[in-house]
Order: structure tokens, then C-alpha cells, then sequence
């Protein structure tokens, strides 16, 4: 009876080891499965700009100057460090931008994807470029990083059509307490939706 006991106990702990491989197999095959969903997904140059070709309002400003975070602004927030609401990107279809600036001046350029869909360029009046990764996107939501050296920023500013948005997100900051004369690098993400 005590060999019948011990085999039986050497079996089943057997059948629970291989059980267990099997789990642990079945979710690392799970995994493989997301990783190709999300290749899956990637839409290719006319799909994604048909998706983005709307007007965007920013609902969220990430910031970061260095190693110090804050959040900038929240819509509907009363607390906030600047003001957004007005700032908006309207993407037409035929590769114009329409820029709306925090004091409601708009802006006017071409918009393009490049880099494998993964960067927004936008060309304003100005003629600078400016590149926004996109973090993700769908027909509900943009959310678009821009990283700056703060130290290449022109501090000395003559006319207010010398600021450009990598200028007017690192003066952002400095208003809000957060970028100082040593800031080196000025992350900036903007989490958006469409007007409407």
C-alpha cells in the first residue's frame, strides 16, 4: 500500500509539473499572439492620415525637464499650470495645418507623416520643422512627445513670431516653475481628441 502511495504521489506530481510547462507554454505563446496584433494594427500612409485629417483639441500636457515631472495642464482641471484649451491642431486632408497657439492665434503650414508613420511633421509659417512622435493614435485619440534641448532654445526673444512650439513648450515650463537656467532636455507630450 505505502509503493502504491508513493508512486501515486510521483505521478501526480509529474502530472502537475507538465501541466504547469503547459500553462506557462500557452501563455508565452499568448504573448507572441499580442506582438503580432499590434504589428497587425500598423495602417499604412493613406489610412493613418485619414485618420488623423481632423481637428484636435489637447486634453492633457505631460511635462518633464530633466528628471523633474509635472502635468501642465488636465482639461477640466481649475488647477492648472498653463492654459491649453484653445491649443488645437486642425490636420486637413490635403496636408494643411492649422495650428491654434494658447492665446487662440492660428498658424498656418503643411503637415506630412514620415518615418514609417511613427513622426508627425509639421512646417508652419515660420518654415521650421518641428517632429512630434506619435504615441499612439485612433479615431478617438493622438498623443503626441516632443523631446527639446533646452540648451539650443533662443531665450532672447526680439518678436513674439520668433517663438516656435519646441520654444513655447520649453517657456512652458519656465513659467511654471519647471524648466531653470541648467535644464538640459524638456519632454512634452500632448494627449488629444477630436473637436466635436
Amino acid at each position: 500500500m505505502r509503493k502504491f502511495l508513493s508512486i501515486s504521489i510521483i505521478i501526480l506530481s509529474f502530472g502537475m509539473l507538465f501541466t504547469a510547462c503547459k500553462v506557462k507554454q500557452k501563455q508565452h505563446d499568448l504573448s507572441s499572439q499580442d506582438s503580432q496584433s499590434i504589428i497587425s494594427e500598423l495602417l499604412e500612409d493613406d489610412e493613418m492620415s485619414t485618420q488623423l485629417a481632423k481637428t484636435w483639441t489637447i486634453n492633457a500636457v505631460n511635462y518633464q525637464a530633466d528628471a523633474r515631472k509635472d502635468v501642465l495642464y488636465q482639461r477640466g482641471e481649475t488647477a492648472n499650470l498653463r492654459d491649453y484649451s484653445k491649443e488645437s491642431f486642425k490636420l486637413s486632408p490635403d496636408g494643411t495645418v492649422t495650428y491654434t497657439d494658447e492665446g487662440g492665434d492660428k498658424h498656418h503650414g503643411k503637415w506630412k507623416l514620415v518615418d514609417h508613420n511613427t513622426k508627425l511633421k509639421m512646417v508652419l509659417e515660420d518654415k521650421k520643422e518641428v517632429f512630434w512622435d506619435i504615441i499612439k493614435t485612433d479615431k478617438k485619440t493622438l498623443v503626441l512627445h516632443m523631446s527639446i534641448n533646452a540648451r539650443k532654445v533662443k531665450w532672447d526673444i526680439q518678436k513674439i513670431d520668433d517663438i516656435d512650439i519646441p520654444t513655447a513648450a520649453v517657456f512652458a515650463g519656465f513659467f511654471a516653475g519647471i524648466v531653470d537656467e541648467n535644464t538640459q532636455l524638456v519632454s512634452i507630450t500632448y494627449q488629444m481628441s477630436p473637436r466635436g
